[in-house]
């Protein structure tokens, strides 16, 4: 017998040398393989083979869970997925893309709820990060549950579009840089006079914009009379009110000066017909006075003209501050498990492991050694984007998980240099007490909207759009009269003006909690 233990105990200590001598963790292949099936998003102009992506290799090897890909174009995505969701045939995972969470969350049953799961520490990345961005919010449901897993790149960017003014022109006249509207009118129209090109002929665009959007568009210029027009038209109030922005004074207000400004050509006439590859032509042409837009660098602008311009704060009228929509850091749809996951625990599993510092930064940017480095502060860095989205042979990308609130991105990667030009605008922007203090996004991004009040809100925003259009234009390029101004408001009330109100303001009451 004790010749028997002896011989057990050393064949104990063979095993124990070749296994490493411990438990294995599923990581290192001694859980169970699983294999889960998943509706995976990909994008239009991409050929991505999910299931053959180096990536997913790696995360198998570390998780021990093999999934199965079914990919499916961008233009094919909602109708694909109603379809995945019949009972009995649903895949376990649903990946990027977008998700009514509501409908098939909410309403039918068909996500598994997460909250338990997270509170459980199944998600340790991830939700280490959620709890420190405050933004879970964004994720929970109306019924207050969580069936969703986000997918955030955070660059801490609070507005859309910057104001940028001609440096070479401003110095070639000698003129300041305009801090009110008064001042802007005037050096707008010295840029119209004044030849600051040089070239003897009047032929400077003073003002260039698009028409109906926060980057290029006009809807940027009601800032300067303390008006945070969105494309939704709805913002809180000082009060802390659901406000309309049409039916605000300083709509008319503004509509009067721009009206001014068409009728003396310091505003281009084609704004309210071209789109944004138009307006960028005509900048690269070199011959605009300023413009709105995200920012300078890697953008549809020619570097040689974007060197000619500054940013600048957006200017004010009187007694009023300026005051922009403000942005803030929208989470996106990454993934979710349907009621149907076979191994709910692996697949949470195998989603962490995506949210772990160096496969996040990998999946996006590639392996570390090629396109990325780890510099000796720890930190990440690309080394060079390669040519003809090859990076899409390897890793999924922007169809891949990813979750990095701004502090935390900003601790563990080093931005490319378009990135901290736009960071830097931010932070002057910011400084400068521009930007409206409760952003309109909790109206009408985090707040939880049932299927009948979205399809409500976007039946009444149709018929408002199209009201508000034609009145901007028309005051715009004939002027602002108390007789087209009266009319406007009736048309709007008419039009559901108020009901579209109440339905953000009991929104943005129920998320509150009032």
């Amino acid at each position: 017998m004790r010749y028997r233990v002896r011989v057990m105990a050393a064949l104990l200590s063979v095993l124990c040398l070749l296994t490493g001598c411990g438990v294995l963790s599923p990581q290192e292949g001694q859980q169970k393989p699983v294999t889960l099936t998943a509706l995976q998003y990909e994008l239009e102009n991409m050929a991505v083979d999910f299931n053959g992506l180096w990536f997913y290799q790696r995360m198998e090897e570390q998780t021990g869970v093999h999934v199965d890909f079914k990919d499916v174009k961008d233009s094919e995505w909602v109708s694909s997925v109603a379809q995945a969701f019949v009972r009995g045939n649903m895949p376990d995972l649903i990946l990027r893309g977008s998700l009514d969470v509501e409908e098939y969350g909410v309403s039918r049953h068909l996500l598994l709820p997460l909250d338990e799961y997270i509170s459980k520490g199944f998600l340790p990345h991830y939700a280490q990060r959620l709890q420190a961005s405050g933004l879970q919010d964004q994720l929970t449901a109306s019924d207050g549950h969580m069936y969703q897993l986000g997918f955030l790149i955070s660059q801490g960017v609070n507005t859309n579009g910057h104001f940028f003014i001609n440096r070479d022109w401003l110095e070639a006249l000698r003129l300041p840089v305009p801090q009110t509207v008064d001042e802007l009118t005037e050096t707008l129209r010295h840029f119209r006079l004044d030849d600051p090109n040089g070239n003897g002929r009047q032929d400077e665009v003073p003002l260039e914009c698009t028409f109906d959007d926060n980057n290029t568009g006009v809807y940027n210029l009601f800032s300067f009379f303390g008006l945070p027009l969105n494309e939704e038209y709805v913002y809180v109030d000082e009060q802390g009110s659901v406000a309309f922005a049409p039916e605000s004074p300083a709509f008319v207000e503004c509509a009067a000066w721009l009206n001014r400004m068409y009728q003396e050509g310091l505003l281009d006439v084609d704004f309210i017909s071209q789109g944004s590859n138009i307006w960028a032509a005509k900048v690269n042409e070199g011959n605009v006075g300023m413009f709105s837009y995200w920012r300078l660098q890697n953008t549809a602008l020619s570097p040689e003209v974007t060197a000619q311009y500054q940013v600048m704060l957006p200017v004010h009228s009187g007694g009023t501050g300026a005051c922009l929509p403000r942005n803030m850091d929208m989470i996106e749809f990454g993934a979710a498990l349907t009621a149907e996951c076979r191994d709910p625990e692996a697949a949470l599993r195998w989603l962490d492991a995506q949210f772990e510092t160096e496969n996040m930064l990998v999946s996006q940017n590639g392996a570390v050694g090629d396109t990325l480095i780890r510099r000796d502060d720890g930190r990440y860095e690309v080394l060079y984007v390669p040519e003809g989205n090859d990076l899409y042979h390897t890793v999924p990308v922007i169809c891949g998980q990813f979750f990095a609130p701004a502090d935390y991105y900003a601790g563990v990667y080093v931005p490319a240099a378009h990135r901290q030009e736009k960071a830097e605008y931010c932070r002057l922007y910011e400084e400068g007490g521009v930007l409206e203090s409760v952003s309109s996004k909790y109206l009408t991004a985090v707040a939880p909207k049932t299927p009948l009040e979205n399809a409500q809100l976007a039946r009444l925003k149709a018929r408002l759009k199209s009201i508000i259009d034609a009145a901007l234009v028309q005051m715009v390029t004939q002027g602002v009269t108390a007789e087209n101004t009266a009319l406007l408001q009736r048309q709007l009330q008419e039009a559901g003006s108020g009901e579209y109100r109440e339905i953000y303001q009991t929104l943005y009451d129920r998320w509150r909690g009032v």
